[in-house]
């Protein structure tokens, strides 16, 4: 089962200022490779929700909806309803 992943304006907006630096100071084809792991991210998370471990400044302050995964050396933190 597949489950529906979106993308806050700030998160959209870190995208494509990781892609705009990666692209300027290195190559545009390590910012496309990049963007697409990143993607690859998104799409396990859709079909695995509860992927991930909590943050962990969020527990201390009794927040659990949220989950974290790492593609080096971003952090993707993810809310989940439902």
């Amino acid at each position: 089962m597949s489950f529906t992943l979106l993308l806050t304006d700030g998160a959209v907006r870190d995208l494509d200022e990781i892609y705009g630096y990666i692209a300027l100071y290195d190559a545009p084809p390590k910012a496309k490779y990049v963007l697409d792991q990143i993607e690859g991210v998104f799409s396990r998370l859709s079909k695995f929700r509860e992927r991930g471990a909590h943050p962990k400044e969020l527990p201390a302050l009794e927040i659990r909806e949220y989950r974290e995964i790492y593609f080096k050396p971003y952090r993707i933190i993810c809310r989940v309803i439902g």
